[in-house]
């Protein structure tokens, strides 16, 4: 299994917000670009990079984001506010290797088959769950069950998914594992995990379950979890 850093960045700085929640964000520096060097000097073999202003509809943070992708040699996949095959465009144009694709993927299906078509496995859809729903636009609406979703997304071959359970996301109170195994169940496709990690031994469960990554956050910026010992359990 494969740990991968997140880095949220919200008018221009490093952040986490809770449960999805903008007005409970917790600043973690000033410098994106410093926090992606850092995690890849700590070992790092891709970054997570969310623009939460433009999830939320509210700024852009694209100048921030194209540093962040020029200063690594690790891939950095990208996700936040690419609702349109010219947003998806122009974030791998600008050195994303990976597009993560959220509301666009649940307001139409034919729109993913269209980016899958176009750049393959670059694409990564995001399924948010809460309470059995997805959570779109910046977790800000509700939209279809979950199991209703997934096969829409199967037919549209969509070529891997990151799945975040939004009522453990940020908590670090643990993954949603048997969120997970629904998933997994009902796709081929490879899943990354996210929300709720904070120690190896969740790291550990979250590996039992055949999830093919895991992002994780919080617990890097807060000190519960070390990026050299998360590697370290997944390796072992």
């Amino acid at each position: 299994m494969i740990v991968i850093p997140a880095i949220d960045v919200q008018e221009g700085r490093v952040v986490r917000l809770l449960r999805g929640d903008p007005r409970l964000a917790t600043p973690y520096g000033e410098d994106p670009v410093a926090a992606a060097r850092r995690f890849e000097r700590e070992g790092a073999s891709i970054l997570h990079v969310v623009d939460l202003d433009a999830a939320l509809g509210s700024g852009s943070n694209r100048k921030a984001i194209e540093a962040v992708c020029s200063s690594v040699d690790i891939p950095v996949q990208v996700g936040g506010g690419l609702r349109s095959l010219e947003a998806i465009d122009d974030v791998l144009a600008s050195g994303a290797a990976r597009a993560v694709v959220g509301s666009a993927a649940v307001w139409s299906s034919g729109s993913v088959a269209d980016a899958v078509g176009r750049w393959d496995g670059r694409i990564v859809v995001a399924v948010d769950v809460r309470d059995d729903r997805v959570a779109v636009r910046g977790w800000k609406e509700e939209g279809p069950p979950v199991d209703r979703l997934l096969p829409k997304l199967e037919e549209a071959g969509v070529p891997r998914y990151l799945v975040t359970s939004v009522a453990v996301d940020g908590t670090m109170e643990g993954p949603d594992l048997a969120l997970y195994g629904r998933i997994l169940e009902a796709t081929e496709r490879p899943v990354i995990a996210s929300g709720g990690v904070r120690s190896v031994e969740h790291l550990r469960a979250l590996a039992e379950t055949g999830v093919e990554a895991v992002v994780v956050g919080r617990a890097l910026y807060e000190g519960e979890l070390s990026l050299s010992d998360a590697l370290e359990a997944v390796a072992s």
